[in-house]
């Protein structure tokens, strides 16, 4: 038992010097400072809307700035980003009441797996120590998972992580998922007990190019800002290319994207948010409106009144089992022409994992690539989807 708690005790003492910067010195920062000579590599952020960073001599400045009415969140701070082996600017002014970081971190956990496809997409796989669990769809992250060299700490839509697991897992830095208030009440007792979390707000944003940038701030954490900055501007570079190409059609396709079944109505629509923000960039998305960027209730009648003509149907069933009857099905030209596809491609279920909620995360301009072969077959003839099929349409 005493071995124990020595060992509890020095983890947690080793938290704290990696999350706490030096309160001793009471010079003020120069925030305008322009001068990087321990970073030859810096991001730019240009689309993501609740993060932004400033570079100093040795450490980088991340602002982290959320605010939702609904969710009644509001969460602002910054994190300080220090290289490793130099003295931190002073923890007062500006700085009183940001949270510290060394960098580069060693060791990393996630409990998103969206934050962990931004890790790998860095090559940063042998930094992850601890993520949700096993429900990943990766190879490579899932063997080292089996063997026990990934911790499992909890998915985000559970809880949030327990201290001892990582603790176990040795992880340096926490990346969390805190897309409530509980989420970063939790973040903060964490911290209280010296484990080094900080938040992210990926998920909030509703354009999917503004949430694919989110991997620079991920790189932040381990200089790997070249890395960042490279497979962004080949991200947008191609999605790009790929709507410049639909523009030059005479006419867009119509499209709507559903979840079923639904907890919150008869459907479940993505109207205004991430997902949608890809059937916008591609065709004319037929349930847009002026409503809240995340998904939403539909019901039966509002669905038909505004998507019975819409030419494509994308939806999370690879069946219509459990879909209302026929009768109101064939309602809808989609349906009729069997242009329904789901985006379940690449799904092991036998192991819970899903990779539309990995590889999108990162890699948008797969998505958008698909669903241009979908809709406009004619422009990529050679496109085979990575990620959607038909469904099977057993009610026809």
């Amino acid at each position: 038992m005493k071995s124990l708690v020595y060992f509890l005790f020095s983890v947690i003492l080793y938290f704290s010097a990696c999350g706490k910067g030096n309160d001793s010195r009471t010079q003020t920062p120069d925030f305008g400072n322009s001068e990087f000579s321990a970073f030859e590599n810096q991001v730019e952020i240009k689309m993501a809307k609740n993060f932004s960073v400033s570079y100093h001599e040795n450490y980088k400045v991340v602002e982290l700035d959320f605010q939702s009415d609904e969710k009644e969140m509001d969460f602002s701070q910054k994190l300080v980003l220090v290289q490793r082996g130099t003295e931190p600017p002073p923890k007062t002014g500006e700085l009183e009441n940001a949270w510290f970081v060394t960098i580069p971190v060693q060791s990393v956990a996630a409990n998103e797996d969206g934050e962990i496809t931004r890790l790998k997409s860095l090559n940063l796989t042998d930094q992850i120590v601890g993520m949700g669990g096993g429900g990943i769809y990766d190879a490579v992250l899932r063997k080292k998972w089996e063997n026990g060299e990934i911790t499992s700490i909890g998915y985000s839509f559970h809880s949030i992580p327990a201290p001892e697991l990582l603790m176990s897992a040795g992880a340096e830095l926490l990346v969390l998922h805190t897309f409530d208030n509980t989420r970063l009440d939790g973040m903060s007792k964490l911290r209280e007990l010296g484990i080094n979390a900080v938040p992210q707000f990926a998920w909030a944003e509703a354009d999917f190019l503004a949430k694919a940038e989110w991997i620079k701030f991920t790189s932040l954490f381990f200089n790997k800002e070249k890395e960042a900055n490279e497979l962004f501007n080949h991200i947008t570079s191609t999605c790009d290319s790929l709507i410049s190409l639909v523009s030059a059609q005479p006419k867009k396709v119509t499209s709507f994207l559903l979840y079923h079944p639904s907890n919150q109505s008869d459907w479940t629509a993505h109207r205004n948010d991430f997902y949608a923000s890809y059937l916008q960039a591609v065709s004319t998305n037929v349930l847009k409106d002026n409503g809240p960027t995340h998904s939403v209730g539909i019901t039966n009648e509002q669905l038909l009144n505004f998507a019975k003509d819409a030419d494509f149907w994308i939806i999370n069933s690879r069946d219509d089992i459990g879909w209302p009857p026929a009768s109101y099905l064939n309602n809808f030209k989609s349906y009729r022409e069997g242009n329904v596809y789901h985006y379940q491609k690449r799904t092991i279920f036998e192991n819970d994992a899903y990779d539309w909620y990995e590889t999108p995360e990162v890699r948008p301009d797969l998505v958008l690539e698909d669903l241009v072969s979908i809709f406009y077959p004619e422009l990529l003839p050679d496109h085979e989807p990575m990620f959607f099929a038909k469904v099977n349409l057993l009610k026809q």
